[in-house]
């Protein structure tokens, strides 16, 4: 990945392969902003891996590399990165009762009232004033760890129209683009937003299935479902625990076949579930046991005889893990949301550095680390003393990463 490094600068005095493993390295450190970079590269943190010859870049040369990255070496970085995820059964990894699941859902990366790009969309904000944001589209692998970002993709601005492109245009891309991964996952699981037919036509087409939750009461197959399940008892019950340990009670209703959604070519099966969460909470000093009530509608065009009701229900759930273990950590540990440079290719360009630099860290710790859970030490502790071994134990290694002569 180092020595195929490439930007379009005319002129080049640190290479790209020393601006790429100086980014990579510092995303993976999880370095927060250029000068923080700037920093580190003065401080002599990036040493053991930059030849002595090459000498010391400023953050300004990195921004003006990024601004000219060929996307085309990134592409290629991400496609190796998948080949050997698969090679080393990493989508089977963190399975949901042996189905291999990914969600896809949005996320509003950065947001700026007084720097623009060509690339950025625009809104109003509460206050009047006209914001300059990025969007993208995501899709990450759910339901146990290492969950892998298997794509992401840049929502832009159309052309002569005030709103810019909508979640379910670039999740058509994105699936386009991660059709050449070849099968990664065997069902995609979705918010609301995407309860369209031409969403779920494509991922059929793709040889998947979609599991997506329901909101919209309007909807005629809402209403058949509903008409169906409020004369008859709950077809499922089960008990579970949630991720503070409380007791919660489930009931599925559960039937397939509903031709009402006539937009969508095939029939969809419909679950129903009512979750009774048993919670103590404290009252004026005293503990006092509290009964919440949650009810689910999902949509799925999974098989009744494949995917069972309470899978079903551990799929819907897993969407949760592209915000809770997606964005949330991107964003807090990983930074996503600062705009280190704000330029149409160096969002891109950088944005792919940064999700290379995921990847491999959590493909290391949750796949090559196998008891690294039963550790129980945070993983941001493990990347400070990684930032601290690099700098004063590492063996030189610039000679792996330099084309010879």
């Amino acid at each position: 990945m180092v020595k195929g490094a490439n930007d379009f600068r005319r002129s080049q005095k640190y290479n790209p392969s020393t601006i790429f493993i100086i980014l990579f390295i510092g995303f993976v450190l999880r370095l927060e902003s250029m000068e923080a970079f700037d920093r580190e590269i003065q401080k002599g943190r990036f040493k053991r891996v930059v030849s002595r010859k090459k000498g010391k870049p400023s953050h300004d040369t990195l921004r003006d590399a990024l601004c000219q990255w060929d996307s085309n070496h990134l592409d290629q970085c991400h496609d190796q990165f998948i080949a050997k995820f698969k090679q080393n059964h990493g989508p089977r990894k963190g399975n949901i009762d042996g189905w291999r699941i990914g969600a896809i859902d949005g996320v509003e990366l950065f947001t700026s009232t007084s720097r623009s790009c060509s690339d950025c969309l625009v809104r109003k904000n509460k206050e009047g004033e006209i914001e300059h944001f990025h969007r993208a589209v995501v899709l990450q692998k759910v339901g146990g760890d290492p969950r892998i970002l298997y794509g992401v993709e840049h929502l832009k601005p159309r052309d002569g129209a005030e709103k810019g492109e909508g979640e379910i245009t670039g999740a058509s891309r994105l699936l386009e683009t991660v059709k050449r991964h070849g099968r990664l996952m065997d069902i995609i699981t979705a918010d609301a937003l995407y309860a369209k037919a031409t969403f779920i036509h494509q991922v059929l087409d793709q040889g998947m299935d979609a599991v997506i939750r329901m909101k919209e009461e309007r909807r005629l197959i809402m209403q058949d479902a509903r008409g169906l399940f409020d004369h008859r008892p709950a077809d499922v019950q089960w008990e579970e625990k949630d991720t503070d340990g409380d007791r919660v009670k489930v009931e599925a209703w559960d039937e397939e076949g509903f031709g009402s959604w006539r937009q969508v070519n095939v029939p969809i099966r419909m679950v129903k579930m009512v979750r009774q969460t048993e919670r103590k909470i404290i009252v004026g000093g005293q503990k006092k046991a509290e009964i919440e009530i949650i009810e689910r509608w999902v949509a799925t065009t999974c098989p009744k005889s494949a995917v069972p009701t309470e899978t079903i229900s551990k799929i819907a759930a897993a969407r949760w893990d592209i915000e809770n273990n997606g964005f949330h950590d991107l964003k807090t540990y990983w930074h996503l949301d600062h705009p280190y440079v704000h330029d149409p290719t160096a969002i891109e360009a950088w944005v792919a550095i940064l999700v290379l630099a995921v990847n491999m860290v959590y493909s290391y710790f949750y796949m090559h680390l196998h008891h690294f859970r039963e550790w129980q030490v945070p993983l941001k502790e493990i990347i400070q003393e990684m930032k601290e071994q690099m700098r004063w134990t590492m063996p030189r290694m610039s000679q792996l990463f330099w084309k010879p002569g």
